[in-house]
């Protein structure tokens, strides 16, 4: 298969997948495909979208307005903590800074004199006129942004806006991000290590929130060697929740490195010169994208086997293994 061709199917996708979480969470757009039974991470999603959506400008720019809407409810803490590279922090610190201006709260300032800039969205000509000024310090030319004002707050009951939820009942913080991943991950007991790796927040902020939690009786703690394990009832917390029984909470996903891994790739697909390179080195490369992204691709099911071809028979591995990946993500 042709690199275009593939780097075309692999963005429609995950467009798709985008809109599809987003639209049950309250962004404008058409009505979701499916409805969702995991529940959402907000921050990773939208870290994923400000990439996504540059591919999309109308999924970006809706994005943005939801996040207006819904600001008091979206971790910045997190959502910082969860960038990678510096075109992660960049498009958050721009998405930020316009949000605060919209939220009222101060004017953007000026530019930097002459700052380097890239069109933010690359398939669409540079703009001639003025920049918005909050993604022109961050690096990025677009024309100046409006709220829509057509995003609606999520329905907070929808399995997919469970992390909303907790937020409003537990605050926005570490505490609702621990007990999101015990009530949703089917396991009898999560170690200190799983949690961390859900909740998104350093080690020593899950620890002071999983404390707190344990002082005021809302999780257990079973100690197994030198491990520390933690339970939740998740029987009485679907009561108090107002769901039948336990097996109706939402479910989990592994979110963070999902979507890190499908960011990663298709930032690489977008690549200038993928086209012009020989079937060798584009294999090659390949191989070296899927060694990055390997941990990350694990946490979602994709079998160590799927990165074994060799030369430029890799090529049509690696375009598996990423449907795989897609497909997984987003049934």
């Amino acid at each position: 298969m042709k690199a275009a061709t593939f780097r075309d199917e692999l963005l429609e996708s995950l467009r798709e997948l985008a809109w599809n979480q987003w639209s049950q969470l309250g962004v404008s757009g058409s009505a979701p495909l499916r409805r969702d039974d995991r529940a959402a991470d907000p921050e990773a999603l939208l870290l994923f979208t400000l990439e996504i959506g540059r591919t999309d400008p109308r999924l970006f720019d809706e994005v943005l307005d939801w996040l207006a809407l819904n600001e008091a409810i979206v971790s910045v803490h997190r959502l910082r903590n969860l960038c990678v590279t510096p075109t992660d922090r960049a498009l958050v610190e721009a998405a930020l800074a316009w949000t605060a201006r919209v939220r009222g709260r101060g004017r953007a300032a000026a530019a930097d004199a002459s700052p380097e800039v890239e069109p933010l969205f690359p398939q669409i000509r540079m703009p001639d006129g003025g920049l918005d000024a909050a993604f022109e310090r961050n690096g990025f030319a677009r024309p100046p942004l409006q709220r829509s004002q057509k995003s609606l707050p999520a329905s907070l009951r929808e399995p997919i806006a469970f992390a909303l939820r907790l937020r409003r009942m537990l605050g926005v913080g570490a505490r609702a991000e621990v007990v999101r991943a015990l009530l949703t991950i089917r396991a009898p007991r999560l170690s200190s290590k799983v949690i961390t790796a859900s909740a998104g927040f350093a080690q020593r902020n899950v620890r002071e929130a999983l404390t707190a939690l344990l002082e005021a009786g809302v999780v257990a703690r079973v100690d197994v060697a030198d491990e520390r394990f933690y339970t939740i009832d998740q029987t009485a917390w679907a009561a108090v929740l107002g769901l039948p029984t336990a097996p109706d909470l939402p479910f989990h996903e592994d979110w963070i490195p999902a979507l890190r891994a499908l960011t990663a790739t298709a930032r690489w697909v977008q690549g200038r010169d993928l086209d012009a390179l020989s079937p060798y080195m584009r294999a090659s490369q390949a191989r070296t994208l899927m060694s990055n992204v390997e941990a990350d691709l694990r946490f979602i099911g994709v079998p160590p086997a799927m990165n074994t071809a060799h030369g430029a028979d890799y090529w049509d591995q690696f375009t598996d293994t990423v449907r795989f990946a897609v497909r997984h993500i987003a049934r």
